[in-house]
């Protein structure tokens, strides 16, 4: 029988690929544009985020007029009208485009849920007690 012989392999110390180049004013610069590219994307979600949950207040004020709060988006209505001059949610806006909407659409008005105890009101007659009845009262 032949053995193979054992060969003992040397194992390489690892080495990283240098990929930095040495600092310099274009590595700098590039550095500053990652950031930068980093902060428009961070800025632009956060954009969004504000802009949603300046939707959902104004929706959330239009619910007590509407059946669907969302329809106000559907009658020519955007959310810049909606600002005052800070960027917030004016609440005489909303509330004069929603009276506009409901001018024009009066089925999208919130309906009432219908009241089943209209009427006047009385106590129910009671009968006699036990405690009247051993006691022999009556009543009238």
């Amino acid at each position: 029988m032949t053995t193979a012989p054992e060969t003992e392999t040397e194992i390489a110390p690892e080495t990283a690929p240098e990929t930095e180049a040495p600092e310099g004013p274009g590595r700098e610069a590039a550095k500053y544009r990652r950031q930068l590219r980093d902060a428009e994307a961070s800025l632009a979600s956060l954009s969004t985020r504000v802009e949603t949950m300046q939707r959902r207040e104004v929706e959330r004020l239009a619910a007590s007029e509407l059946e669907t709060p969302a329809d106000l988006w559907l009658a020519d209505t955007s959310l810049p009208d909606l600002l005052d001059d800070d960027g917030e949610i004016d609440e005489a806006k909303v509330t004069q485009a929603i009276e506009f909407v409901l001018a024009d659409r009066p089925g999208w008005k919130r309906t009432t849920p219908p009241s089943f105890d209209g009427g006047a009101r009385t106590s129910v007659p009671r009968g006699i007690s036990m405690q009247e009845l051993l006691q022999g009262r009556r009543r009238p």
